[in-house]
């Protein structure tokens, strides 16, 4: 843990050796010097706010900096150009909107874009045909995986952002089905459904001279004991059964317990679908080693977990812009993110520049949530 050093004045009391006060320097172990509060942003008047929505707009569609009369026309406003740069010229300093460069219009800060997104009451909503599109790619999943994956192609393909999607923890969701389809004389196939939805499949390779009705007796044997444990517990309870188990049974039990003695206790919050990298390199909002520590954040699969679970504390859509970003490597982007829940909880999201169209974003955001929550309900039936 950091240290913050301190001084100590003696204040008169006490002196070193030429009679100066005495100043002492010492480390405290563990002392972090406190951040400054946030400044809460300073207030609007309705034409100031109007003139910021006609910015942010403007610039999230052109990729241009809005002069006064490209506001003026866009926020149809009954003053006169000179006034709006006056307007314009206050939102600067009040921190909301920047000029890039001398005597070009002027672009969103990272204030001016949390603005813009907090005063979005409308809530718009997606078209009917870009909803039945939705439910007819997610409805048709055959499985958990398949479903996660559409979910992404279609968050992707929807926004033209990066998409992100975080699988339902494994470790809380419990059995609801265990099946061993024997393949040949010496395999079978293991089927661990979990109510999530979520289908695990394991190779087992079985004793020599293995007989169906052997089979038929693990299966009970499962069904008894295993059912109904959490995903994460089932190598542990397959293990502790293997001792008890008849002894013409236990080669097979043993079998069955080191197939799933692997992945089965890793936790899915790590098991994160990407999609539409390739969005980010036709953007002309990112310098070139911003791109670049973005698509390498991209690979790093338990951080970008960890971000987004934290990014959805309840059930409404979160945005984070630029520097509210706690990682440093996405402080040139946005992340728009929602928790979906069945059984357990997931994430998804997208993310892209600050310069993203809020109002779309969030409409899809949540409409592929809703979307994906309720495909998850069918699956676990």
């Amino acid at each position: 843990m950091a240290a913050t050093t301190l001084t100590i004045d003696g204040g008169g009391a006490l002196n070193d050796q030429r009679g100066e006060p005495l100043r002492v320097q010492v480390e405290v172990p563990g002392r972090l010097a406190p951040e400054p509060a946030a400044e809460p942003a300073p207030p609007l008047d309705e034409r100031k706010l109007a003139i910021l929505r006609a910015i942010v707009t403007e610039y999230v569609s052109s990729g241009e900096p809005v002069g006064s009369k490209r506001v003026v026309e866009s926020a149809q406003l009954s003053v006169s150009a000179a006034t709006v740069r006056n307007e314009m010229a206050a939102l600067e300093e009040l921190g909301y909107i920047r000029q890039p460069h001398t005597s070009a219009g002027r672009v969103p800060t990272d204030r001016g874009y949390r603005r813009f997104v907090d005063d979005l009451a409308d809530r718009a909503d997606l078209d009917v045909q870009r909803r039945e599109l939705i439910g007819e790619l997610l409805g048709s999943a055959r499985d958990v995986e398949d479903l996660l994956a559409r979910t992404t192609s279609v968050l992707s393909q929807l926004t033209r952002l990066v998409s992100l999607v975080i699988a339902p923890a494994i470790e809380s969701s419990r059995l609801k089905l265990v099946e061993l389809v024997a393949l040949g004389p010496t395999s079978a196939l293991l089927l661990l459904v979990a109510d999530t939805g979520r289908v695990e499949k394991r190779s087992v390779e079985l004793p020599h001279g293995t007989t169906e009705t052997e089979l038929d007796r693990v299966r009970v044997v499962l069904g008894e004991h295993v059912r109904g444990r959490r995903l994460g517990d089932v190598h542990g309870s397959l293990t502790a059964i293997v001792d008890d188990a008849p002894a013409d049974l236990r080669d097979i039990l043993q079998a069955v317990a080191d197939a799933t003695a692997d992945d089965l206790r890793d936790d899915t919050v790590h098991h994160v679908f990407v999609g539409g990298q390739a969005s980010l390199a036709g953007e002309q909002a990112f310098e070139r080693d911003q791109l670049s520590r973005v698509l390498q954040l991209l690979e790093e699969r338990a951080t970008l977990a960890r971000l987004l679970s934290q990014s959805t504390a309840d059930d409404e859509p979160t945005v984070r812009i630029g520097g509210e970003n706690e990682v440093e490597d996405l402080r040139a982007t946005s992340l728009v993110a929602q928790r979906y829940r069945l059984v357990t909880a997931g994430s998804l999201g997208v993310l892209g520049p600050t310069r993203m169209d809020y109002a779309a974003v969030l409409a899809t955001v949540r409409a592929v949530a809703d979307q994906l929550q309720a495909s998850l309900t069918d699956l676990s039936r």
